[in-house]
């Protein structure tokens, strides 16, 4: 008796996801829609290595993605490398190799495919893939003005309506002089801030005693924490170590967004920290609303000081980064997702083995018209069969052509969604077919 072999698993790697076609629709149909919103602002499309220096990452990427969530190996040639856990520091790389010759406002996007070892859940997966959107060379903070409104026309523009989703705005100098005015020295204000970043992630009970752990000697320090996170932009100048420059501004930049239409759902909240190490100025997230996936979508901010780890040259930039499974789950959740079936592909069955030559010439007419026709190519399967596969691969509409109809000179084009059929002279096929389908009338 022959030995049976033992199989691999048909299960994919932990934390990633098969796309198979019908998945793919859906993934093509976010990027197409995110990349025609942010090539509508003027945005350039760009995209780099999978593969990076590790020191790239140790230089600004947060303790946490480095020291644990990292894939990094030594590669053949004994250099230490990283699969991208994040695009800004190689966006900051490119940018500072042509920084001479770009000319600025630089406004570039991409959709890289990222890699983090953590623990897979909701919206989260060890492999995604991300829209990021950055503008290198602009102080002022419209750049944050227009990367906000950008990041709300997304949401918008799939559909969502302002009560969906809300926008919460921060500044890291005031998480830095909250910090000053603690007296804590910056290698202790770091941990404190790794902590208040993951503080809703973990339970009270464990955000305490990280606290106490990390600042012994302040022992009511958890009470001036919580009273600085529950501030408003009316309480800002209560908060120890922040200058009333900074208070001017900030309430300025609210008053700018309110003009532009985003005051209704954008507001201050000083618990905003953002985990990555290079953020310098505002920092935002976005919210989802619905209780089913009450969470934060996607944010970004400033990051006035990552060009200087490749150049002297000062260059201020300002992004965002908007991940694909937690678009999806957004978009899921407020039933937003369009039908992505196969309705826009005529179908032409061969029903007989001698018209098959004529049949590939009619769907070359069809694509050259730029209409999508897909064939079968068995004509020794019962037409009734065919009519089934169709339908199980979700098409809409078929034509049906045999012998007898190109003899006739008269093709039947049916739905079978609403069961009606119409008969089309062959001369007339592609401007007949234009016209219905365009038109919208079978």
């Amino acid at each position: 008796m022959k030995e049976k072999k033992e199989q691999l698993t048909t299960a994919g790697y932990k934390g990633t996801r098969d796309f198979y076609p019908e998945h793919m629709r859906i993934r093509n149909y976010m990027f197409n829609v995110m990349r025609a919103v942010v090539e509508s602002y003027g945005y350039e499309e760009y995209d780099g290595p999978m593969i990076e220096s590790l020191d790239l990452y140790r230089a600004k990427t947060g303790d946490e993605i480095v020291g644990k969530q990292i894939y990094d190996f030594i590669d053949k040639g004994g250099r230490e490398v990283a699969i991208r856990p994040e695009m800004t520091p190689t966006l900051a790389r490119m940018v500072a190799g042509k920084l001479r010759e770009l000319p600025r406002p630089i406004r570039w996007f991409s959709f890289p495919n990222l890699w983090r070892y953590e623990q897979p859940g909701h919206g989260r997966l060890r492999e995604h893939w991300q829209l990021n959107v950055d503008i290198f060379g602009v102080d002022s903070n419209s750049a944050e003005l227009e990367i906000l409104k950008l990041a709300c026309d997304i949401l918008i523009a799939f559909g969502a309506n302002k009560s969906m989703f809300q926008v919460k705005i921060s500044h890291r100098k005031i998480l830095d002089g909250f910090f000053q005015g603690m007296n804590l020295d910056p290698s202790k204000a770091q941990e404190v801030s790794k902590i208040l970043d993951k503080k809703n992630k973990i339970t009270h009970d464990e955000y305490l005693a990280e606290i106490k752990k990390t600042i012994p000697n302040l022992p009511d320090a958890d009470k001036s924490i919580d009273a600085f996170l529950s501030s408003s932009l009316v309480t800002l100048d209560q908060i120890p170590g922040i200058s009333s420059e900074l208070i001017d501004e900030i309430k300025d930049f609210f008053a700018k967004i309110d003009k532009i239409g985003l005051g209704d759902i954008v507001q201050f909240d000083p618990s905003i920290i953002r985990g990555f190490d290079y953020y310098t100025g505002y920092i935002f997230e976005i919210y989802d609303s619905s209780p089913k996936n009450k969470r934060s979508l996607y944010g970004g901010g400033r990051y006035d000081n990552l060009i200087g780890l490749f150049t002297n040259d000062a260059v201020s930039g300002t992004g965002f980064g908007l991940g694909d499974v937690t678009l999806q789950n957004f978009l899921e959740t407020h039933d937003l997702l369009p039908s992505l079936g196969r309705e826009d592909i005529i179908c032409i069955p061969i029903l007989s083995e001698e018209i098959t030559a004529e049949i590939f010439l009619m769907a070359d007419e069809i694509r050259k018209s730029g209409m999508k026709c897909e064939m079968f190519l068995n004509p020794d399967q019962k037409f009734g069969k065919q009519i089934s596969l169709a339908e199980k691969k979700g098409f809409k509409h078929i034509l049906i052509c045999g012998p007898d109809e190109l003899t006739k000179g008269i093709i039947s084009l049916k739905n079978l969604e609403l069961r009606t059929q119409i008969e089309i002279p062959r001369s007339e096929l592609v401007p007949r077919l234009l016209q219905e389908f365009n038109g919208k009338k079978i």
